[in-house]
């Protein structure tokens, strides 16, 4: 399967979920074309994608951010559809020393771990059981590691 939404072409992915997200439009030579999906970036038509096969394929012409740059926005926009699936973000040895040395309690240095691990907050909290009551307490404890991409899918 082509797309990770139920599209059995890539072609409908690319016109579809693609475009939708993206706010793309086609080019007369058949290819997509969007605005850099790297947050506060002003490229207008630098990401470029077509499917000439069974897969999505996709480049990116920004003047500020190479390809490596744009793939873990992409994937967060993109989500199943991004093609090679989402990888994840290296873990720094910096961010489990701040983890590590950080005065967070239990339950929300779990979190953070399963967050470095892939998970979203959400997803973390919702494995470890958390009620709602506690939930915002752990975000707010959490803000202090949101500045690194460990764990961020790429």
């Amino acid at each position: 399967m082509a797309c990770g939404r139920g599209y059995p072409d890539a072609i409908d992915c690319a016109a579809y979920h693609w475009c939708e997200k993206l706010d793309g439009r086609r080019e007369p030579n058949g290819q997509w074309r969007a605005s850099c999906p790297v947050p506060g970036c002003g490229s207008k038509r630098s990401l470029e994608w077509d499917a000439p096969g069974k897969h999505v394929r996709w480049k990116s012409f920004c003047g500020y951010h190479d390809k490596d740059a744009v793939r873990p926005h992409l994937a967060r926009i993109l989500g199943r559809c991004m093609p090679g699936g989402a990888r994840l973000a290296p873990v720094r040895h910096a961010d489990l020393e701040a983890l590590g040395l950080s005065d967070l309690p239990p339950l929300a240095l779990k979190t953070q771990i399963l967050v470095y691990a892939g998970m979203s907050i959400t997803e973390a909290l919702d494995k470890l059981g958390v009620d709602r009551t506690t939930r915002y307490r752990i975000r707010s404890l959490l803000s202090q590691f949101r500045d690194n991409a460990a764990g961020e899918r790429r």
